[in-house]
């Protein structure tokens, strides 16, 4: 498949950023915003901004982790599965569109200072040029942006600094006339001046350095159209009386006009005629990615996936976007659907920061971004509530426009996409499995290579961030008894990823590989190693599990700490369905097992934990001690029973074994304080895993807090017929 050509620096993708902002939204909208709010609507674009700050950090990081022709499209599409993906990549692509379409009627008020023309013919003749030119290329698109982009800045600060250094100027009484709710309302108003500042994600594919130029671009363009946003306001406010400024759909002519008069006035006309055009180009550009990435994914019809064999452009979706602005242009009231599609836009900004938080608390693999935004999650967080309460100031108009959006989407998906494409998503990939349970259904297998027509007593799955894998192959070797054991290093790659992909076998694979059979050789233990690639971990897993017939799975995993909200990891679901026992492992580098400490609870696992342990033990040659938790202030009576349990439940056990109780306040306090005097403590899981415990279980805290390496016993889930 022909893939587009990286041609993209730093400057072009800064271009193309401001160029997506720098339009309507200061030489159109300043004149609406001043109705609401009078002379703050500087300040209403310095909250907008702060406002767009929490999803341009969000998207950055998205943008270095799936640097591919979509953006925001593939980003929902992976993390919430092909209907979001579906609604999210049509609702862009229109309202990007319908922004472009408004940029293009919009300077109308400016042309009308110029000619006389039929300003319709004109804005479609417009649309007819950009359309060619992005057809050619981006690169040539590209240098013409510049130039605008550079001239509308230079431009704007020439003129607003020396408006500044004028004497003149208009007294202000009141800053806020309208009061709060109309600095509210202006401020969601001017937002849909930043919806452009992330656009350029959505032709990663076509950028050099991604990783680095895609976040750098974004971060600049916002700082520097928001400063250009509210030198100009303000220079508006300080020397145009309120009264020329109020409903004014040219207030920079009326402020160039009133400065230097109408020669200079018509040039400023005309600078914001190209700014504005190229404001449409932009967005022409990035909004016929999102069909091209949706025909690529078998959404919507795969034409739109097609590059032209020249220009190496998406000419499908270019011309359908030329088309759909012509015909906006032509029969549609403009300026009311930008506003609904700009509520559109506040949805998807507040579904980018869920997806950062879905994403890193799920911790898929493959997602890997080379630039993580700052103070998470606190960042995306605010994103959220900034998005939320901007939509509660638009009202009805908020839902009209999801809906007017999201229907379509959703029409296509069940008509055209659902047949064609099985992928789930990161939240169906993680979300409840009954397809494995119930069904037992397994898909196209991701373990092919495996010989899965023998057994092992142990599977040990190697996720890629082991701290010691040797170790931890070692820990299952020791429960393999007379069986064998099979150690499955698995990498998980996107759904949209073909596996064949993945042929070669990576330098530190085949190390490992090497290791693990002096390991077997070492140890006189049947190891066997197989490297497998999977778009669902848990299911290879569970798969393995199930068909290799095991007693023990053993992974490592550093748990869950205080103050995480891990939504869902694979060790979560595997915990309550897996039909063997399941060993957690964390290991805190010690290498030398000498003392183990094992913590009893009352319950039907402790059978399994004292069985284990023992045999620990005795492989390592270790001293055992079996400990239970006891609350403070518990009688004597009750301390008395505790210690006749633990007597009774060790009493087999044949090697050197003491016990003790555990006294204090705080169970998982007390337990990990106590495993410092250890090198391994071994536990079994009592609490049932459900939504009131998803900010970890007592076991999760436990092996996150203890100073020693930790193993949590599960036991298998029992089978009901």
């Amino acid at each position: 498949m022909k893939k587009l050509e990286r041609s993209l620096g730093l400057t072009a993708v800064v271009a193309i950023s401001i160029g997506s902002m720098l339009g309507s939204g200061i030489f159109v909208l300043p004149g609406l915003a001043f109705e609401l709010t009078g002379p703050s609507v500087w300040l209403g674009y310095l909250v907008a901004a702060i406002c767009v700050l929490p999803a341009a950090m969000s998207k950055s990081e998205l943008a270095t982790a799936m640097p591919t022709s979509g953006g925001t499209y593939v980003y929902l599409e992976r993390t919430f599965g092909p209907l979001a993906g579906t609604i999210s990549g049509l609702g862009l692509w229109l309202s990007l569109l319908l922004k472009a379409s408004f940029a293009l009627v919009g300077f109308g008020a400016y042309l009308s200072v110029l000619t006389d023309y039929d300003l319709n013919t004109l804005a479609l003749s417009l649309t007819l040029v950009i359309t060619i030119l992005n057809i050619v290329g981006v690169g040539k698109v590209s240098s013409f942006l510049i130039f605008i982009v550079a001239c509308s800045l230079g431009c704007l600060l020439l003129l607003d600094t020396t408006i500044m250094l004028n004497p003149i100027r208009v007294e202000i009484d009141n800053w806020f006339p309208n009061g709060g709710t109309g600095f509210l309302k202006s401020a969601g108003l001017v937002f849909v001046s930043y919806a452009g500042v992330t656009k350029v994600a959505a032709i990663a594919e076509e950028i050099k350095d991604p990783e680095k130029n895609l976040p750098r671009g974004i971060m600049i363009s916002l700082f520097t159209v928001a400063a250009v946003y509210c030198f100009t306001t303000y220079a508006l406010a300080k020397f145009v009386p309120m009264e020329a400024l109020k409903g004014n759909l040219k207030p920079i002519y009326t402020m160039a006009t009133t400065y230097g008069g109408h020669t200079f006035g018509s040039f400023i006309a005309v600078l914001a005629i190209l700014t504005m055009t190229s404001m449409a180009n932009a967005g022409v550009l990035a909004s016929s990615r999102f069909p091209f990435a949706m025909g690529r994914d078998n959404l919507i019809p795969s034409r739109f996936g097609h590059l032209h064999k020249k220009f190496l452009t998406p000419v499908w979706s270019i011309l359908i976007s030329g088309l759909l602005i012509a015909a906006v242009i032509l029969f549609l009231d403009v300026p009311k659907i930008a506003k609904l599609a700009s509520s559109f836009i506040l949805i998807i900004y507040l579904l980018e920061n869920v997806a950062v938080i879905v994403l890193r608390e799920t911790r898929v693999q493959w997602y890997r971004p080379s630039y993580r935004s700052r103070f998470y999650p606190f960042t995306q967080i605010i994103g959220i509530i900034a998005s939320l309460v901007l939509l509660s100031e638009m009202g009805q108009l908020a839902i009209v426009g999801l809906l007017s959006i999201s229907i379509p989407g959703i029409f296509i998906f069940l008509a055209y996409g659902r047949k064609r494409t099985n992928r789930k998503g990161v939240v169906g990939i993680r979300g409840k499995r009954a397809d494995l349970v119930d069904e037992k259904v397994f898909g196209p297998s991701s373990i092919e290579t495996m010989d899965l027509s023998r057994d092992a007593s142990v599977v040990v799955a190697l996720l890629g961030k082991e701290r010691s894998p040797e170790m931890l192959i070692e820990m299952g070797a020791s429960l393999t008894g007379e069986g064998s054991l099979e150690v499955a290093h698995l990498t998980e790659a996107p759904e949209q990823t073909d596996l064949s992909d993945f042929i070669d076998e990576p330098a530190e694979l085949r190390s490992l590989r090497r290791r693990v059979i002096a390991m077997a050789i070492e140890k006189g233990v049947p190891i066997t190693f197989d490297p497998v690639v999977s778009h669902d971990i848990a299911k290879t897993i569970y798969e393995v599990s199930q068909r290799m017939h095991c007693q023990w799975l053993m992974l490592e995993w550093a748990g869950r700490g205080r103050g995480n909200f891990t939504v869902s990891t694979p060790i979560d679901w595997l915990k309550s369905h897996l039909e063997c026992n399941l060993a957690i492992f964390r290991d805190t580098g010690v290498r030398y097992v000498r003392k183990i400490l094992v913590i009893l609870n009352h319950h039907p696992i402790d059978n399994t934990v004292v069985e284990t342990a023992a045999h620990f033990a005795e492989v390592n040659k270790a001293d055992i001690t079996f400990g239970m938790f006891v609350p403070e202030g518990m009688s004597e009576e009750m301390t008395t029973n505790q210690e006749s349990y633990i007597n009774n439940t060790v009493a087999h056990v044949k090697t050197r074994k003491s016990t003790m109780l555990l006294t204090g306040q705080d169970k998982v306090e007390v337990i990990s304080g106590s495993a410092v005097e250890f090198d391994l403590l071994v536990i079994g899981a009592t609490t049932k895993y459900s939504w009131k415990n998803k900010f970890g279980t007592e076991e999760d805290k436990i092996i996150a807090d203890a100073a020693c390496s930790v193993i949590c016993l599960y036991g298998a889930r029992t089978i009901t017929k």
